[in-house]
């Protein structure tokens, strides 16, 4: 009896037969596989030469000796090379290495964003898709990849010989293919996963069901530069990370298995995260230059006509660089010793004189965290203030209660999009501050969205500051002053000014801040000078009748910074209220988000080298806050009243802020 096949029975089958890849062929170069079981610097070296072009240094042969311990037997491994060394690549391939042969099966990629964590599945699919001599050893693998033709949509629907495949190839997830696992052509790798996440994503219960029912946890951990800059230099941040690594990362495998983990990672800064793993696990650490020129005069007179010859052609620039070198190679050479000395940069003539490039171009800064791993300390001469540093300057006293003898009570607030970041401090007359309430106004609001808001900019600034000025005001009924951030929104700052501050029985005062090298002591000439400068500030007062306050930023970020390193309650201390159900943190990470990197003087000039890691509104509220304080009459050079000045007539009258 015959049966007609309809057009819709046609059809599937050809779906059918075009997705049916059918069943690989064992390979024919199992010598070869088995040479590389246990070698995975061999492994590299034979299928991925062009990973690895130039001759080891000693320093990745170490690490990768260290890594394929861990693969084997269960470890922990970090390695901190210079940048450019190849650090994640060699993980990339080590973990190749450890998937193809069946050491481990579950491998979780972590990096510190999930985007960064993508790029290295898109370098693992890479590398198994485009290697001719993977595909030939490990067909098991490479042949049903290979069949996608790129086309990660096929892999749900492969089949070979009429089952499926079990292929996964997304951009968070590989799922190697399912075959009978076969230790005499070492085809152990099926349904191995390979899955990438973010730091801050979810990572607690990663598991995977295969075909036949059995759920595998990671049994492997890729940890890719775990931390960001900003993370780096938060010590709440670092110590997050440091316990999601600890606990969910590593605590992610199963019961009976003993975890491998394999960390790449540059040291940013002083205790950070980096430095935490290179010192607990097993570590391999690198410098490009390992030991400096015995003689650096020369080097000085390098770099200096290194910046001479910014604004000449590159080839120009490079030619005589180059000659400068080759004349004093040998006095210049003395004495160092570079990683990798195989490393030369096009148009070099070797890696130290790289490196002298590298430190030009890059800076100090930027070149001994990133291509030395020791990240230069802040000028120790100065200070070092941290947010550990701060929270541990609490006075015990409760929220918004002013303590006795502090008289002067002032508020400053610094203005932004998203909201009012304010403080509020009561001084005593030796400028001892206390911190009894700080905030973000509007609580869980904001004060102007460009994108959404119908209201023009300057009014929902004006607006915003009627009802801060009105809360404040009504909940400290002693408060003498409010200084307000006159730099950005200066405008609608003026208006309300003007059209408020004779009517409030608090004093509104502008402030505008500028850089030591902006701001200039004023005279008795200084146009729009109000009264006797203070410690750089001074009141000024502009066409249209309305006072402000000019003073030197710079200058007053380190004066109260400063402040933070003396004991609470001491003369010149700054502390906090005591944090009862409540933390300091988010303060604490603002305060010290302007770092000091450098202090000096030139040509008479004082120099400073700022740079702000994070929000920084309550360093700036802070800091106005002890302007307006020196304003009202406080002198912290010598406690108390400013000293009287030496008799002569006035030509301006004094300023009074009471």
């Amino acid at each position: 009896m015959k049966f007609k096949i309809t057009q819709q029975e046609r059809m599937r089958e050809r779906r059918e037969s075009a997705r049916d890849v059918g069943r690989h062929e064992p390979t024919t170069r199992i010598r070869l596989k088995r040479k590389y079981r246990y070698d995975l610097l061999g492994f590299i070296l034979k299928f991925f030469q062009t990973a690895v072009p130039l001759r080891m240094s000693g320093k990745h042969e170490e690490f990768l000796e260290q890594l394929q311990d861990a693969i084997l037997h269960g470890g922990r491994v970090a390695v901190a090379l210079p940048r450019g060394y190849g650090k994640t690549t060699l993980i990339v391939l080590a973990t190749l290495w450890a998937v193809l042969y069946g050491h481990r099966r579950y491998i979780a990629v972590i990096a510190a964003t999930a985007k960064d964590a993508r790029k290295i599945i898109r370098t693992f699919k890479s590398r198994l898709e485009r290697t001719d001599l993977l595909n030939e050893v490990f067909p098991e693998v490479c042949y049903y990849i290979r069949a996608l033709e790129g086309q990660s949509q096929r892999a749900s629907g492969q089949l070979a010989d009429g089952e499926r495949t079990g292929v996964s190839w997304t951009t968070e997830m590989l799922v190697f293919p399912a075959f009978a696992r076969n230790e005499k052509l070492l085809e152990l790798s099926s349904q191995a996963v390979i899955e990438a996440r973010g730091m801050t994503g979810s990572i607690r219960g990663l598991q995977y069901t295969t075909f036949d029912g059995e759920v595998i946890r990671p049994d492997f951990i890729l940890l890719d530069d775990p931390q960001t800059r900003e993370s780096a230099k938060s010590a709440e941040q670092t110590a997050g990370r440091i316990e999601l690594i600890d606990g969910d990362i590593l605590g992610c495998a199963g019961p009976t298995v003993k975890i491998a983990a394999a960390m790449a990672c540059t040291v940013v800064a002083e205790d950070d995260l980096s430095e935490h793993y290179l010192a607990a696990w097993s570590s391999t650490r690198a410098a490009l230059v390992e030991e400096w020129p015995s003689n650096e005069e020369p080097w000085k007179e390098y770099m200096s006509l290194y910046r001479e010859l910014r604004d000449c052609r590159e080839g120009e620039r490079r030619e005589r660089l180059n000659a400068f070198y080759r004349a004093r190679r040998a006095e210049m050479d003395a004495g160092a010793v570079v990683s990798w000395p195989e490393r030369i940069m096009e148009g070099d003539l070797s890696a130290l004189q790289g490196a002298y490039n590298l430190r030009c171009e890059r800076g100090d800064e930027a070149f001994f965290a990133e291509y030395q791993n020791r990240p230069l300390k802040q000028n120790t001469n100065l200070y070092t203030l941290t947010a550990q540093t701060v929270l541990s300057r609490t006075n015990g006293i409760p929220h918004r209660l002013t303590p006795e003898n502090a008289p002067l009570l002032l508020c400053a607030a610094d203005i932004n999009y998203y909201a009012l970041s304010f403080v509020v401090l009561a001084f005593r007359s030796d400028f001892t501050a206390y911190v009894i309430d700080y905030g973000w106004f509007p609580d869980g609001g904001c004060v102007h969205d460009p994108k959404t808001s119908q209201i023009p900019e300057e009014t929902a600034i004006y607006n915003a500051l009627g009802e801060f000025v009105g809360l404040i005001k009504g909940r400290y009924p002693g408060l003498q002053f409010i200084g307000i951030d006159g730099n950005r929104f200066t405008a609608p700052v003026n208006k309300f000014v003007q059209a408020n501050g004779h009517r409030l029985p608090v004093r509104l005062v502008p402030l505008r801040g500028m850089a030591a090298k902006q701001y200039r002591e004023p005279t008795r000439s200084t146009p729009g000078l109000y009264g006797r400068p203070r410690l750089r500030c001074c009141m000024k007062v502009n066409a249209d009748r309305i006072f402000y306050a000019p003073y030197d930023s710079h200058y007053w970020h380190m004066f109260q910074q400063k402040m933070w390193l003396l004991p609470p309650g001491s003369p010149g201390s700054v502390s906090l209220f005591e944090p009862r159900g409540m933390t300091h943190r988010r303060f604490a990470e603002q305060v010290t988000a302007d770092k000091l990197k450098d202090f000096y003087e030139r040509y008479g000039e004082q120099i400073y080298d700022w740079a702000t890691i994070g929000q920084n509104e309550m360093s700036d509220a802070m800091t106005m806050g002890m302007v307006l304080a020196n304003l009202a009459g406080l002198d912290p050079v010598t406690g108390g009243q400013p000293p009287p000045a030496a008799p002569k007539r006035r030509r301006r009258p004094e300023i009074v802020m009471n």
